[in-house]
């Protein structure tokens, strides 16, 4: 009998739709230098929520490094981070017309 409940019960739990978290609101920043080399971006950003971090100007790694096409120091962006360890890529990046 306890056998039939927890095959019910794990039955019931993992058919139940999955809910995808609230992606982060995008952070805004200026670009001040694009390495498409070294597939690198520095901004000037405001907070970003993401990792909790204050305004600051950084660099970034950039990934994929398609991001960087079309992207030029001045232009403001809106974009997505998130950090491994020490690094901080950005995996997410929308030019602000």
């Amino acid at each position: 009998m306890k056998n039939t409940f927890v095959v019910a019960a794990l039955a019931a739990l993992f058919s139940l739709p999955l809910q995808a978290a609230d992606p982060a609101p995008l952070s805004q920043g200026e670009v001040r230098k694009v390495d498409a080399g070294a597939q690198k971006i520095t901004l000037r950003h405001g907070p970003i929520a993401s990792i909790g971090m204050p305004p600051m100007t950084m660099v970034f790694e950039v990934q994929p490094a398609s991001l960087l096409e079309g992207v030029e120091a001045g232009d403001k962006v809106r974009f997505q981070a998130r950090q491994e360890g020490t690094r901080y890529i950005v995996t997410e990046l929308q030019v602000v017309e």
